[in-house]
């Protein structure tokens, strides 16, 4: 069974059972990593807020503000950035209303020149959005590259600007479940927030393998976190697995908890890049010649 609770203004779902446990998990689609937080920093656990360093993977993170909401947004070119599609869809007629900002680089903002929302946001719950910006991001933001790896198991880098504008909060968790789209594409990736012993372990066996990565690491989604980065680090390599977009409590088999997740990105990889070149073929041949 699922119960919609509102919390912070946002649909929650809460399941009970174990017997629909994996319709249940699709069913966390869409949901927000609840509303702006304007006076608080994202992510609960983790090393906390800190000043974004120029030229690291991490700097690809910056604050966007839509509406009456504060969340972040990734650099994937640098006139380009990803979030969750929820906090711009209302903004793709205006979307000069929705701003792009870091402290980086002398402080930059900018406002969109454009908003292109997944084509199945609607129809699949695919919670993805590029925004394109009027100017180009500083050189000290980097540009993140998507990850095409598995994700199960994996560690992740949650990275956020939620509720600030000049500050960014990290942790890490580690993805217990990835749950399919109707077309069989990997669609939510999942964790849970593990305490100090296994029993807020609410996804995958009881296992030591599947407890706390620590104080000072061990970190989850809260309110603000909605564009949000999950990046996977191999041999030191920085990939942007997804975009968190939801955070949850889920009565499964192991007993009641708190889950979190977003939209794993390889799936959409082809979108992403359809759409920077559309753009890019279009302003070309709007180019005056000479």
């Amino acid at each position: 069974m699922v119960r919609s609770d509102d919390v912070g203004g946002e649909s929650v779902a809460v399941c009970y059972g174990a017997v629909r446990r994996r319709q249940c998990l699709r069913g966390l689609a869409g949901l927000a990593a609840a509303a702006w937080a304007p006076w608080g920093f994202a992510l609960e656990g983790g090393a906390g807020p800190s000043d974004p360093v120029p030229d690291t993977p991490a700097a690809a993170v910056g604050s966007l503000s839509a509406g009456n909401r504060l969340v972040s947004a990734v650099v994937i070119q640098r006139q380009w950035v990803i979030t969750a599609a929820h906090v711009v869809n209302g903004a793709v007629p205006t979307p000069h209303e929705v701003v792009f900002r870091t402290p980086l680089g002398g402080g930059f903002s900018s406002r969109a020149s454009a908003v292109r929302v997944h084509p199945e946001f609607i129809s699949h719950k695919i919670d993805l959005a590029l925004v394109k910006l009027e100017t180009p991001v500083p050189r000290e933001m980097g540009v993140a590259r998507v990850y095409i790896g598995p994700l199960v198991g994996h560690t992740i880098r949650l990275v956020s600007h939620g509720g600030s504008t000049t500050l960014i909060s990290t942790g890490e968790n580690r993805v217990d479940a990835v749950t399919p789209d109707p077309q069989g594409r990997p669609w939510q990736y999942l964790f849970d927030h593990d305490g100090p012993d296994l029993s807020s372990n609410v996804l995958g066996p009881a296992l030591p393998v599947n407890g706390t990565l620590g104080a000072a690491r061990e970190a989850t989604l809260v309110s603000g976190d909605s564009g949000s980065a999950a990046f996977v680090v191999i041999d030191g390599q920085w990939g942007l697995a997804g975009i968190n977009t939801f955070q949850a409590t889920l009565n499964g088999p192991n007993g009641s908890g708190r889950v979190a997740g977003g939209m794993v990105l390889v799936a959409h990889a082809q979108w992403i890049a359809d759409t920077l070149r559309a753009s890019a073929e279009a302003k070309a041949a709007h180019k005056p010649k000479p």
